[in-house]
């Protein structure tokens, strides 16, 4: 049975609203990893900014997918690991060579297509051309 890592991010204070905001989100990944047969081997819950690719909360998950911990990440969407593509993608490639699948409510996600370092190279550049 795949093991996996349910991510819950709100950006900001644990205030009451964030609170229920990240509840909301964690029933809803409990109930996905039901759905998908995969046993629940750890919860992050973040009250943070999703603007740095490097944080904590994230070498942490990434170690942790290295030493098996897990081998499925849940996410509600991309936006809840980093809040751009450059960061997304590096994530996703980090945890994509640890042998670790993402999984939102929609289906199966890929946060490192093979194109998405390049793709953001050139939407940079031409940006500020």
């Amino acid at each position: 049975m795949p093991k996996c890592c349910l991510y819950c991010r709100v950006d900001g204070a644990s205030t009451e609203s964030n609170r229920l905001a990240m509840n909301q989100q964690l029933t809803a990944l409990r109930s996905l990893a039901g759905q998908l047969g995969f046993s629940i081997s750890a919860e992050m819950l973040q009250y943070e900014s999703g603007l740095d690719a490097n944080r904590q909360s994230i070498r942490t998950l990434i170690r942790d997918a290295r030493h098996g911990v897990y081998d499925r990440v849940l996410v509600m969407n991309g936006d809840r690991l980093a809040r751009d593509a450059e960061g997304l993608a590096a994530i996703g490639e980090k945890l994509t060579a640890a042998g670790v699948w993402f999984y939102c409510p929609d289906g199966e996600i890929d946060l490192a297509p093979a194109y998405s370092h390049g793709y953001f190279r050139v939407a940079t550049m031409e940006q500020t051309m």
